[in-house]
């Protein structure tokens, strides 16, 4: 540990979290953990140390069991089956976030970052789906906003797994996590205006139409500018529907789902500043 840290003195914290930053990328997240918590015994009464804690805690990397699938939190050594994603434009197209003319070299960065950064830092998490032992599919929330309480969720299952049950499974799941691991408000979904079955089918499990973003990105297949739908549940109507409720109901899943938690609007951070 840095010189700068065995003191009595308050830590800095934008120095503690950058030092953590780095650790956590050339020791581990174990070996984080175990700094901060030495950081705590010398400085037990002290609000950012715990927060820092609580955002290190395993619950945020832990695969995550829900009726017929599993969510393992996106890690390099998921790399070979998301450049095959990366590889199927048809496919990766329709789930945004995934650059254009993105390298292999590239992609191991962006896994390995997304895998060590702290939920509050990135605003996002990324999942490879499973069904036993087999990938089949990524979701994730980008764009999160905690003093909105909200988020983008984007998800694909891969042709064949695209199946009703499965589907079910992963929405309810990532929900759940948005709502109430992450305290969340509100799951907006941005889906191409080509792509209206997707639209129908979040329609299906809730989601509400909100708006039409005319010529709002640019599609280089089609040399033409699409439209984007927004598409959006909150965490109330998430709680009354049917449909998911029932999922919820009938499915097993892991204790994490259940465990309802609040954030600070700025979490990691002293205010809006």
């Amino acid at each position: 540990m840095s010189e700068a840290f065995e003191t009595t003195v308050a830590p800095d914290m934008p120095q503690v979290r950058d030092w953590l930053a780095r650790l956590r990328l050339q020791q581990g997240l174990d070996a984080a953990r175990q700094a901060l918590h030495m950081l705590r015994l010398r400085h037990p009464g002290h609000a950012g140390v715990q927060e820092l804690l609580d955002w290190h805690d395993a619950q945020w990397w832990q695969p995550l069991e829900f009726g017929g699938i599993r969510l393992e939190r996106r890690a390099p050594e998921h790399f070979e089956f998301v450049w095959s994603v990366v590889l199927n434009r048809d496919f990766s197209a329709k789930l945004k976030h995934i650059p254009e003319h993105l390298t292999a070299r590239d992609l191991l960065h962006i896994l390995t970052q997304d895998h060590t950064a702290l939920l509050p830092d990135s605003r996002s998490i990324q999942w490879v789906v499973f069904k036993g032992d087999q990938p089949i599919g990524l979701a994730m929330f980008a764009n999160i906003n905690f003093r909105n309480r909200t988020a983008e969720q984007i998800m694909g299952l891969l042709p064949g797994h695209d199946i009703s049950v499965l589907v079910g499974d992963v929405y309810c799941a990532t929900l759940m996590f948005a709502f109430h691991c992450l305290g969340l408000n509100k799951a907006v979904g941005l889906i191409y205006g080509s792509n209206q079955e997707v639209a129908e089918q979040q329609e299906r499990l809730g989601f509400e139409r909100e708006g039409l973003l005319r010529q709002a990105v640019w599609n280089d297949a089609q040399q033409s500018y699409e439209d984007l739908l927004q598409i959006a549940l909150t965490r109330e109507k998430f709680e009354h529907n049917r449909v998911l409720q029932g999922i919820r109901r009938r499915r097993p899943h892991d204790a994490l789902f259940e465990r309802q938690r609040e954030w600070p609007r700025y979490p990691l951070s002293s205010g809006p500043g």
